[in-house]
């Protein structure tokens, strides 16, 4: 695929790019040898292979879910700073 000046334009405008003169002589050409590499990915023997999420066949770690008790309630609330009532007080954020 090739690119020409208004399709650097075009695309420009519907990302709410502002380019100079000077950016779009730069990113023209740059955009263009990155649309040169993916049409060469394009060309790579896939025949057989199937597609996949991830390139690594990793399952997720996840710990057994099983309920275990929480702590006293005095033991929590003597970590934090202001208390009331078995409350947390904290500072007020709509007036």
């Amino acid at each position: 695929m090739n690119l020409n000046a208004q399709d650097l334009e075009k695309l420009a405008r519907l990302a709410r790019l502002a380019l100079s003169d000077r950016e779009r002589d730069e990113t023209l050409p740059a955009l263009q040898s990155v649309l040169n590499w993916v049409g060469e990915l394009s060309q790579a023997p896939t025949a057989g292979v199937a597609p996949m999420a991830h390139p690594h066949d990793v399952g997720l770690r996840l710990r057994a879910d099983v309920a275990e008790p929480l702590p006293a309630r005095d033991d929590l609330m003597a970590s934090a700073p202001q208390t009331a009532d078995g409350l947390f007080i904290v500072p007020r954020v709509v007036e």
